[in-house]
């Protein structure tokens, strides 16, 4: 009798998983019927709303910047994958409190698309190579993510990628869980109701800000647009707040698409891999050019840097080439101008190194709380080879001087774009540099409204470092400004 024991065990064991591949397969098809996913080669949705620019907050206990979104539409092509987001932004936050193209005079027009691996922006009559997403995914990834986020998308892409499917009770209610992993390595997880129909989607990436994060769809409302079911309200949540709520007002199955990629686009140079180059702008002073540049200040036996930017990738490359350039000095200092997202997302590789983070005291349990976060899908220097961060906060101004340089770094308080912008003056350079206290309107023109910030800087300036003129004279000159951003 035991000799057919093991057999039998191993025949239960293999048909139950037979069983259950049978059934994520019957599941998956469920919604892909309710859905009416598995006709619909292209689709068009449009409606109006809000939309909300990821890491760009007034300050850290603050939602993302809203801007009201009179008209969106958006067409997918499922099988290229292809995409074509076209929306108009106007102000809402009043007063306009963080950053984010904030404020916007009149209306902003922004068109993004993709098409297999290529992904761009048209502003005008030009296109341009997508900039990687705010959360600095790269523009195809996070544009693939909005094709995936759909419904349709979605059970397209699981049943494409063998999706595997369980049951479970949330809050009372039965629901079916569909999880695969998409071709570019993200995981995505849709929660399905009673109807077949996807209530929500998520999926996770791993943010150098907030370390492991989420982002997710919600849908709700659905209605029936030519035997396709579509929600007529859709929520995207980035992180712990809506970049997303729009109402669908109309949804197109099966429109013509064609999302041709530009000749300047497929046949512009690839990114250059040449390491970056510390570039000398006075004695003592380097900057290091990008998007957000970093600047560092010789002091007799170390440097102090201006802004850890974006990546940790660029912040090594940054810490690389000041070490060809002044290899006898170490970074000893950071000084984090704000918060932004696009200002702070390379602090931890400086912490790593031992460097002293430099920032506005209100930042610092901020920063503390957001590097607890697990660091799971991306794990930086900081999360392999742990240590403690060490601060210094600023309320008013801190003087660092070697006796024979000094720098004087200023908060000055009042500017709509951050409540703790910090500004660094170097008087015998006569150099300022800021960050984000003004920067130039996306659409030419459109200047009056961003001149409050402006004139708020101008006269801190002046409050600070007051620089009379000889009598008669009809001007003031203040320091020169080196800004470090002219992005939001």
């Amino acid at each position: 009798m035991k000799k057919y024991l093991l057999p039998l065990c191993l025949t239960v064991a293999i048909g139950s998983i037979q069983l259950r591949a049978q059934d994520a397969k019957a599941s998956l098809d469920a919604v892909s019927a309710a859905l009416g996913a598995a006709n619909v080669r292209t689709i068009e949705f449009s409606g109006r709303g809000f939309d909300g620019t990821f890491g760009q907050p007034y300050d850290a206990n603050a939602a993302w910047p809203r801007f009201a979104v009179p008209a969106m539409t958006v067409t997918i092509d499922y099988a290229t994958p292809a995409l074509r987001d076209d929306r108009r932004r106007q102000q809402w936050e009043n007063p306009p409190l963080g950053g984010g193209f904030q404020p916007i005079s009149g209306e902003m027009r922004q068109t993004w698309f993709l098409s297999g691996t290529y992904a761009w922006d048209v502003a005008g009559p030009a296109a341009t190579p997508a900039a990687p997403e705010r959360d600095f995914r790269s523009a195809v990834d996070g544009r693939l993510t909005q094709i995936w986020a759909t419904p349709q998308g979605f059970i397209k892409a699981a049943v494409a990628n063998n999706a595997t499917v369980r049951a479970e009770t949330i809050r009372g209610a039965k629901k079916t869980i569909i999880t695969f992993t998409a071709p570019n390595k993200m995981k995505f997880e849709g929660t399905v109701g009673d109807q077949n129909l996807v209530e929500r989607i998520e999926t996770w990436y791993g943010s150098p800000v907030l370390g492991d994060t989420k982002f997710e769809a919600i849908f709700t409302a659905y209605k029936d647009f030519a035997g396709v079911k579509f929600p007529t309200h859709i929520v995207q949540r980035n992180g712990p707040y809506p970049i997303l709520d729009l109402d669908v007002i109309d949804v197109k199955p099966n429109v013509t698409v064609s999302i041709d990629v530009p000749a300047n686009i497929r046949n512009a140079p690839a990114p250059s891999t040449a390491p970056l180059q510390a570039e000398r702008i006075s004695d003592g002073l380097w900057m290091v050019q990008g998007t957000v540049k970093s600047v560092a200040i010789e002091m007799k036996d170390h440097l102090i840097v201006v802004e850890a930017p974006e990546t940790e990738a660029r912040s090594i490359a940054v810490m690389d080439a000041l070490k060809r350039a002044v290899p006898n000095k170490p970074i000893r200092y950071l000084v984090n101008t704000h918060h932004h997202f696009d200002h702070s997302g390379g602090l931890r590789t400086y912490v790593a190194e031992g460097v002293t983070i430099i920032t506005h005291q209100s930042n610092i349990a901020f920063f503390e709380n957001i590097w607890r976060n697990p660091r799971t899908i991306n794990p930086d220097r900081l999360a392999r080879s742990p240590r403690a961060a060490m601060f210094e906060g600023i309320t008013g101004t801190r003087l660092m001087s070697d006796g024979t340089r000094e720098v004087n770094i200023y908060h000055y308080a009042g500017n709509m774009h951050n409540p703790g912008l910090l500004m660094v003056h170097l008087p015998r350079e006569r150099t300022l540099i800021e960050a984000d206290s003004w920067s130039p309107p996306a659409t030419a023109g459109d200047y009056p409204g961003a001149v409050a910030n402006l004139v708020q800087f101008y006269q801190s300036v002046e409050r600070q470092w007051p620089l009379r003129l000889p009598t008669g004279a009809r001007t003031r000159r203040s320091p020169t400004a080196s800004s470090a951003s002219r992005s939001g």
